[in-house]
Formats: C-alpha cells, sequence, structure tokens
C-alpha cells in the first residue's frame, strides 16, 4: 500500500478517483467531505464499486484518520489487482488541517 499526503491530493486532485469509505452520516459530520469523492463504505459497497471499477486509474481512499482507508487499499490490491492505490495519510482531519493552514 501506497500513501499519500493530503498536499499532494490537493495539488493533484484531478489525476485521481477519490473514495470515500466512510459511513454516509460522517459526510455531514464535522470532518465534512471532499468535493468530487465518490462514496464506497467499507464493506459491501465498497466491494461493489472495485468489481465495476477500472483498476489502470488511480485511486485514494479516504477515511477519517486513515485506518479504514488502508484497509480499502489493501482489498483492491491484494482482491481485485488494483496496483494504482493510495492511502490518504491522517485521513479527514489531516485533509481539514492542511485546509486550515492554507487560509
Amino acid at each position: 500500500m501506497q500513501e499519500i499526503t493530503p498536499q499532494e491530493i490537493y495539488k493533484h486532485k484531478k489525476r485521481f478517483v477519490l473514495v470515500d469509505v466512510r459511513e454516509p452520516y460522517e459526510l455531514t459530520g464535522p470532518e465534512g467531505k471532499i468535493k468530487g469523492s465518490i462514496l464506497a463504505t467499507l464493506g459491501h459497497e465498497l466491494i461493489s464499486f472495485l468489481e465495476a471499477a477500472d483498476p489502470s486509474k488511480e485511486y485514494v481512499f479516504i477515511c477519517r484518520s486513515g485506518h479504514r482507508s488502508a484497509q480499502a487499499c489493501d482489498l483492491a490490491l491484494s482482491s481485485y489487482g488494483f496496483e494504482k492505490t493510495y492511502n490518504m495519510q491522517g485521513g479527514m482531519m489531516a485533509w481539514n488541517e492542511m485546509l486550515r493552514h492554507m487560509k
């Protein structure tokens, strides 16, 4: 599994498919969501997404802190053969911290 910083994602956002693996209620919580990200909750929803997704694209998996998204990366790589997967370091907590420093 490869890690990627929120700053790298921000700079090259159009290059990646952003996949948020959190629960739907978390998107309206304090961490919010990244505009343009796809919700595919860890579990059956993520499996359905991976079965239909193009493995040649680059995917960044996102969660609150980076733990669930690491699991999603491992699943995409080991079970579905995705080679271009990244775990966003620090999750949405790190993303929001980055945005606060940009203001």
